[in-house]
This record gives C-alpha cells, sequence and structure tokens, in this order.
C-alpha cells in the first residue's frame, strides 16, 4: 500500500462517518470492506490474520446477541421492578444509583445494550425533557468508562485489550482505579441533575424494540465492525509506529479529543500498536472521555441520541464542557501520579 493509498483510505475512514450520512447509517459494513481494501493493497494478507480477524470479534459478538435477546425477553419485568423501586426511594438516589449499575453492566451486557437500558430507565424515572436528555448523557460517559473494563463492553475495549495482550480481566486491573471514581462522579451528577419529585411529569416509554431478530442483526454488525478495525490495525500497524511515537504522552492524551467527532474505536485500531502499558493507559483514559463529548464519539452516544431524538447542538452543550473538565482533572491527575 503506497502513501496515497493509505492517506485515501485514512480519510475516508475517519471523515466519511462525520460527513456522509449513508457511511454513518453503514458504518460496520463500511469499515469491514475498508480493512479488507487496506489489506489486500498492503498484500499482507494470511492465515494467522484472516484467524485473528474471525475470531477477535466473535466474544463481543455472542455478547451483544445474548444480552440483546435477555433484554427484549425481560424488559416488562425489568420495568415493574423498576416502578416498585421509585415507590421506594427518591428520584435523584435511585438516578444515581441506576446510572451507577448501568455503569458496571456495561462492562458484560455491551455498551450497546447498556445504551438500550438507559434510555429505557430514563423514561420511567418521570423527568421532564431537559432533565431526561442530561441524564442520558451523562448516563452514557458512564457507559463510556464502564465499558472499559472487559472485552465484552464493546469493540474499543476489544480492540484495546487485543493490541495490549491482555488477559480478560487485564482491562479491568489496568483501569479500575482510574475508571471507578469517574463513574461514581458521573452517578452523583446525574442524581443532582434529576432532584426533585416524580409528580411532576409521565412516564415516556421509549420505542425501544430489542428481540432474538435484533440482537442477531446488532451481533453480525458488530462482528463485521470489529473484524475489519482487526484488518485495519494490521495494516495501519507500521505507519502508527512510526507517528504515534513521534507524540509524547501528553500530546497524544490531548490529541484524542479528535475522539469527540471520530468514533474512538477507531483510533484504537490506529494508535495501539507496540506502546507500553501506561501510556496505553493515559490514552485509553483521554479516549473513555472524550468520546462522550459528541454523538460520534461512541455507540452508547448514537443510540441513546437515535431513541430519544437529542440533537447534536443539544447534546455538545452538555457533553462538551463536562468532558474537557474531566479530561482536564484527569490529566492534572495522571500527572501528580506519573
Amino acid at each position: 500500500m503506497n502513501s496515497f493509498e493509505a492517506a485515501a483510505i485514512l480519510i475516508v475512514l475517519l471523515f466519511a462517518p462525520v460527513m456522509l450520512a449513508a457511511v454513518e447509517r453503514n458504518l460496520e459494513a463500511c469499515f469491514f470492506a475498508l480493512g479488507i481494501i487496506a489489506v489486500t493493497l498492503g498484500g499482507l494478507w494470511g492465515w494467522q490474520l484472516a484467524r485473528h480477524a474471525a475470531t477477535e470479534p466473535i466474544p463481543i459478538t455472542i455478547a451483544v446477541i445474548v444480552a440483546g435477546s435477555l433484554f427484549g425477553l425481560i424488559r416488562e419485568r425489568l420495568d415493574r421492578g423498576f416502578v416498585r423501586m421509585r415507590a421506594a426511594m427518591p428520584r435523584s438516589l435511585l438516578t444515581a444509583l441506576t446510572i451507577f449499575t448501568i455503569g458496571i453492566l456495561s462492562s458484560v451486557i455491551t455498551a450497546i445494550i447498556a445504551a438500550l437500558l438507559l434510555v429505557e430507565m430514563a423514561g420511567l424515572l418521570r423527568l421532564g425533557q431537559d432533565k431526561r436528555e442530561h441524564v442520558v448523557i451523562v448516563g452514557c460517559f458512564a457507559i463510556g468508562f464502564g465499558s472499559a473494563l472487559t472485552p465484552l463492553g464493546g469493540p474499543r475495549a476489544t480492540l484495546a485489550a487485543s493490541a495490549l495482550t491482555l488477559p480478560f480481566t487485564g482491562l479491568f486491573n489496568l483501569l479500575i482505579p482510574y475508571v471507578l471514581p469517574g463513574l461514581v462522579a458521573m452517578s452523583l451528577l446525574s442524581g443532582v441533575i434529576a432532584r426533585g419529585e416524580y409528580g411532576g411529569a409521565v412516564d415516556v416509554r421509549v420505542a425501544v424494540r430489542e428481540d432474538t431478530r435484533q440482537a442477531l442483526v446488532h451481533g453480525v454488525k458488530v462482528f463485521a465492525f470489529v473484524a475489519g478495525l482487526v484488518l485495519i490495525s494490521e495494516a495501519y500497524g507500521p505507519l502508527a509506529r512510526r507517528y504515534v511515537t513521534m507524540l509524547g504522552g501528553d500530546a497524544l492524551f490531548w490529541a484524542n479529543i479528535t475522539s469527540a467527532a471520530l468514533d474512538n474505536t477507531t483510533l484504537v485500531a490506529l494508535e495501539f500498536h507496540d506502546m507500553d502499558i501506561d501510556r496505553a493507559r493515559e490514552a485509553l483514559i483521554s479516549l473513555l472521555i472524550a468520546g462522550g463529548m459528541l454523538i460520534p464519539g461512541n455507540i452508547p452516544n448514537i443510540v441513546s441520541a437515535g431513541v430519544l431524538r437529542i440533537g447534536s447542538r443539544v447534546w455538545a452543550r452538555t457533553g462538551v464542557p463536562l468532558g474537557l473538565l474531566m479530561l482536564g482533572i484527569y490529566f492534572a491527575v495522571l500527572k501528580l501520579l506519573g
């Protein structure tokens, strides 16, 4: 793959989902096709790479299908249980506990299903529209944190664990001292936003459909997405080793703010090559936070905004200042502990 071909594919990879609605709607197929093209042009095909691309997505694909099917089966029971909890505790406390629980569970049930659960529960908190949108945006930051704790959480975590050759619990051990405070902070913030009485609004049953068929569709899409990114990561490995290493740790931390507008899973695929563990942790933390700032940055944002019809400007008014504040705090803490 020559420089022109590499640059052309990279431009399409990074900017086409933001600029072209058709690509955004078919992101998984687009990335899978780009991965095949990049590896083919680079002459990198081999049995080991093909096996890696075919097997790496299997655990998260199974998790998406199983969790999605279960969500569809027990949705009504979850709603009834949530209503009983609503009668037993104040809205601020219930909201904080809900966001924390969904954030932690996202590491097992996947970020996609966690986002569906988030919008479902937010609809039953009897929040006004503004408060509901703010709680969901903050909740997506929480899912971003929690889903990074295991390879089952989402494609970003799957690729990061693979690139760093970590065992199943490796991401948890690497990130939990940093992720847990952020998850608690987002939970408390959501509780503050939701304070007030339940009587101020009514239940909002969102149009979330998730059954075995939908879960299978999501699973196939996730498989194609991860497989494509595995191929892209292999194709751009030499370039990443050359150019990413030219950036200092601090520069890379702040450069990753671009993941607010560019899917941060893509940046993981491009960046995480031969990284030492401390630098990888800093880069991953910045991606987790920046990914929540705008809708395109993370899968839960896209799912939640689509279901609740949250506009990009509305999301940015909450997500950007909150993300910048957290980036500043985490940067200071990482330098202090460094």
